[in-house]
């Protein structure tokens, strides 16, 4: 009896102070808790690596993408082989082919850094001759470039500045001599508004006088009086504005021939008003 006692003693006074201990217990608690958590971390891990993986591989995909695509573009604009050559020009008559290639500025450029609209549009600005213009391009390296030129119906004159002016009154850099074409002088500026462009109606005018007056030419302008002519008898006609040309001009004839006859001194004629006024 006293044995079992003693050794119920020993057993108890031996494990009693492991299993009390603080650290003993921190470190089972922990042996604990990281056995239940293992298999979580393990799922965790597992699907961080599959997400890497997918995530790496398309990454690796675009970058591969993206740096073929920049050796493609690297290739088109460096290329020689898509340097454009001189382009070929239509449609000039007055203008030369010089003019055009200084202001079209396209030779020897990469034919995938052109723009055709904005090359047409720096021609008709930088041109006052050009009307329209049409750029083109073909692979590998051809340009090409239509224009067409205003025409001019009459000659335009300010001092010592001589200009063309179209149907539509556009002024634009006189090219050669042009003795068919009927002459506007404008004595002091007022036949142009801003040194572009006619005033409206006077271009029109000018037109219709010179088809229907036979043996005039030249034109005047002034602001006081508008346009006006001398006629081969050396009278001043004054006509005013381009409004109302084809009742003036048959006015005109009908007082021309009274005056004739009558063979008196003649001066001006004013047929800017419904009264004719004779001087």
């Amino acid at each position: 009896m006293a044995k079992r006692g003693t050794r119920k003693k020993k057993r108890f006074s031996a494990t009693s102070l492991p299993v009390l201990s603080p650290k003993t217990i921190k470190q089972g608690r922990a042996k604990q808790l990281g056995r239940r958590e293992a298999p979580l971390r393990r799922k965790k891990d597992s699907a961080l690596n599959k997400l890497v993986r997918a995530w790496g591989f398309s990454h690796y995909i675009a970058l591969l993408l993206l740096m073929a695509g920049i050796a493609a573009l690297v290739f088109l604009f460096t290329d020689a082989e898509f340097q454009t050559q001189t382009p070929a020009i239509s449609g000039n008559s007055y203008l030369n082919d010089e003019q055009i290639l200084q202001q079209a500025d396209l030779a020897g450029r990469n034919i995938y850094a052109i723009d055709p609209q904005r090359a047409s549009r720096r021609l008709m600005t930088f041109l006052p001759q050009v009307k329209e213009a049409r750029v083109s391009l073909a692979l590998p390296n051809r340009v090409a470039i239509h224009v067409v030129e205003r025409q001019p119906v009459l000659i335009y004159r300010q001092g010592n500045k001589i200009l063309w002016a179209d149907e539509e009154g556009r002024l634009f850099p006189a090219v050669g001599d042009r003795a068919d074409l009927p002459q506007l002088i404008d004595e002091d500026g007022s036949a142009s508004t801003d040194g572009e462009h006619l005033a409206p109606g006077v271009g029109q005018a000018v037109q219709i006088l010179a088809t229907t007056l036979p043996g005039v030419s030249e034109f005047h302008h002034r602001q006081v009086y508008g346009l006006f002519f001398i006629s081969p008898e050396g009278w001043r006609v004054y006509l005013g504005d381009g409004d109302e040309m084809q009742r003036k001009l048959a006015t005109w004839q009908a007082i021309r021939q009274r005056l004739l006859r009558e063979n008196r001194p003649v001066k001006t004629v004013d047929l800017r008003y419904d009264n004719v006024y004779v001087q």
